[in-house]
């Protein structure tokens, strides 16, 4: 009987304390992470990682049959033509890379004395940046083109429509140079990454 009475109350009280370890409190904690790629991306002018346009320059001589002085005159802050572009990189000091080839008569001819079918200019890409500058990266053609200009930016691109100006300015030939006619072109080349 006594047996009995102990076996009841040592049941009784093995209940009695499995609540009270169940009750007890417990915390954790629970991390959120994730990561953004550095990129740049196209977003008007283009799609996805390519941007194209054109800067038509039009009538290239004057009435002598020289390169018009309009365009020979014409500077970064009044270009002989330009064309805009958006593109969103969210680093902090994006790199640019620019070159261009020389505005060359296509199909190329040889050209007789005192005549040329070749220009040479300055390229420049002026980026809009997020502290309020514009910051101006330029490449200037010559017979022997010299390796792309190749320029960190000083600050993020400017979030905003028409953050990348690509102008030509600065025309110039050989003094006097009578221009071959037909069909000049030249490619302006531009690689925005992000660093």
């Amino acid at each position: 009987m006594k047996k009995t009475i102990l076996l009841g109350a040592a049941a009784l009280l093995g209940l009695a304390i499995a609540p009270a370890a169940m009750a007890q409190t417990v915390t954790g904690t629970v991390n959120v992470t994730g990561s953004v790629a550095a990129k740049c991306v196209v977003i008007t002018g283009g799609s996805g990682g390519t941007f194209s346009g054109s800067i038509p320059l039009g009538e290239l001589s004057q009435a002598d049959g020289t390169l018009s002085t309009t365009l020979s005159g014409s500077t970064n802050a009044s270009p002989g033509g330009s064309t805009q572009f958006r593109v969103n990189c969210n680093t902090a000091a994006p790199k640019v890379t620019l070159s261009s080839t020389r505005l060359s008569l296509t199909p190329s001819a040889t050209a007789p004395t005192g005549y040329t079918g070749n220009i040479d200019y300055t390229a420049a890409l002026d980026a809009a940046l997020a502290n309020s500058t514009t910051q101006t990266v330029s490449y200037v053609t010559a017979a022997a083109l010299p390796a792309a200009t190749v320029q960190s930016l000083s600050s993020s691109l400017a979030n905003s429509a028409g953050n990348l100006t690509v102008k030509a300015y600065a025309l110039n030939t050989a003094s006097g140079a009578l221009l071959m006619a037909g069909n000049y072109q030249s490619t302006i080349s531009i690689t925005i990454e992000p660093s």
